[in-house]
């Protein structure tokens, strides 16, 4: 037994060897056979095939079909030949890669410039929020060296210069923008309003019928404008009041001067009037006064016909307390508003019409009489879906505070910014914030709320611009209010004092 087993193991061991001997058989022959590819690989040469060369590569180029010439007698040809076109080809094919590498340059440079300037741009512009109005010139300065054909940085430089008072370089400023871009709409808003700080009227009322001409509900401009024109009314009338020292000619007025009118109903002769009624006569003699107005505030409106009906005096009527007539004054700027069209008509057939035997009373013909004008009920208003509305009922409201506030509670804050638009005007900004402060208990938990809506409100940056001195101070209140009675906090209240400029 001890053989077989000496014997196995002897045969085991045998395998083993030469399983080993012919896998190093195998590496020494893979070794030899990787030196010698190395060494014929040094002594190779790529030469061409006997007889033969080397084919070079062609450019490929494609063939152009031959223009047909147009004869000198084909005149319809000729017609409609474009001398431009051919001339920008022929200056095309005369440059070569050479310019076009050096004009790829400068586009390259120019770009980098005007990336610079840009950010010195956003620079300044941050300053402006920040009223650091000597910081932000110096970014605007750095921006127009770098890019000077960008009426941007001109009129920005210009609002800083009229923000400091010197209103000769925000001039400037503003008019060098308006010559790089004509139609830059708050160029002329802000040479106009340097030009009325210096006193030059016309040309700033120049500037921002520009500006109407550019943007025509731009109620800003218009609200400014009409200022100016008032303004320019009142030194006109002054100039002429004044004695001149220069002889003057007499000339005769092409028409009368103006006198009170007088409507008086006469009594007829054949009437047999008692004393009640003579005592009482004076009461049907009614003075109409010429109204004072600048042409530019007139209405356009066509004069309204007022029917008078002759009363007859053979019967005696009873006496009626007198009744006092109240003229409305119709204002130009609200005539486009359907909605107060009916509160402002009047009413043109007397109420006793009914037959030819009945008599109409001298009450019957008048304008609006003190009845007339009723005071809105507050419990009938209806929250407003966009600006048309809301101005619409916010005028009809005019001078009635109480019910304003609370038109303005009605109004959800979070619908300010869709139901205005664009149409936010700076006296609506004024009204608002006048009666959030004057009722800030009533509007407890919702100030802050208001006054962010507001703030999104578009184009909300030019119309706090002319916000007063007495609004940012009514403010200022506010937010002291907010951070203490609603727990605003302090980044809200720095967001909004930035976007209120306060």
């Amino acid at each position: 037994m001890d053989k077989a087993f000496e014997i196995q193991k002897q045969v085991r061991d045998n395998a083993k060897a030469l399983q080993t001997y012919m896998t190093d058989l195998q590496n020494w022959e893979a070794e030899m056979k990787r030196k010698e590819a190395a060494l014929n690989g040094e002594f190779e040469q790529d030469l061409p095939p006997v007889r033969s060369k080397v084919k070079k590569e062609r450019p490929v180029v494609v063939k152009k079909k031959p223009e047909k010439k147009i004869k000198g007698s084909d005149y319809s040809s000729w017609d409609k030949y474009d001398v431009d076109k051919a001339c920008e080809e022929v200056d095309m094919q005369d440059i070569g890669p050479s310019s076009l590498d050096s004009k790829k340059s400068q586009l390259a440079k120019l770009e980098k410039l005007r990336e610079e300037a840009q950010y010195e741009k956003e620079r300044g512009n941050t300053f402006v929020k920040q009223e650091k109005w000597d910081d932000a010139i110096s970014c605007y300065n750095r921006a127009i060296e770098l890019v000077r054909d960008d009426a941007i940085y001109y009129a920005n430089r210009g609002l800083c210069f009229l923000k400091k008072d010197s209103l000769h370089l925000a001039e400037s400023d503003c008019s060098e923008a308006i010559r790089l871009d004509p139609s830059y709409v708050k160029a002329y808003q802000r040479r106009a309003s340097a030009r009325e700080r210096l006193g030059s009227l016309r040309a700033a009322s120049r500037d921002l019928a520009e500006v109407l001409r550019l943007e025509p509900h731009n109620h800003a401009a218009r609200k400014q404008l009409d200022a100016i024109k008032a303004r320019m009314g009142t030194k006109g009338a002054k100039s002429k009041s004044s004695p001149s020292s220069t002889p003057t000619v007499e000339s005769k007025p092409l028409t009368k001067p103006t006198q009170p009118k007088i409507v008086e109903l006469p009594p007829e002769p054949k009437v047999s009037a008692d004393d009640e009624w003579r005592n009482g006569a004076g009461e049907n003699i009614m003075v109409i006064k010429p109204v004072k107005k600048p042409p530019h505030l007139r209405s356009k409106r066509p004069l309204k016909s007022i029917p008078i009906q002759e009363i007859q005096l053979g019967k005696t009527t009873p006496e009626k307390p007198p009744t006092r007539l109240k003229i409305i004054e119709i204002d130009d700027q609200t005539h486009g508003d359907s909605n107060n069209n009916d509160s402002n008509k009047i009413d043109d057939t007397p109420k006793n019409m009914k037959g030819e035997g009945d008599v109409a009373s001298p009450e019957s013909v008048k304008l609006v009489t003190d009845g007339a004008v009723k005071e809105k009920d507050v419990k009938t208003l209806v929250p407003p879906t966009n600006s048309v509305q809301f101005m619409s009922e916010w005028k009809y409201l005019k001078g009635q505070w109480e019910a304003r506030c609370e038109y303005l509670s009605i109004i959800e804050p979070s619908k300010i910014p869709s139901i205005f638009a664009n149409a936010l005007e700076s006296d609506v900004l004024s009204d608002v914030v006048r009666i959030l402060h004057d009722n800030s208990d009533r509007f407890a938990g919702r100030v802050a709320a208001y006054l962010t809506q507001l703030s999104n409100v578009k184009r909300f940056s030019a119309i706090a611009m002319f916000l007063s001195p007495n609004d940012k101070q009514m403010l200022n209140k506010l937010l002291d209010h907010c951070k203490v009675a609603e727990n605003t906090s302090e980044d809200a209240i720095a967001d909004l004092k930035n976007k209120y400029e306060l």
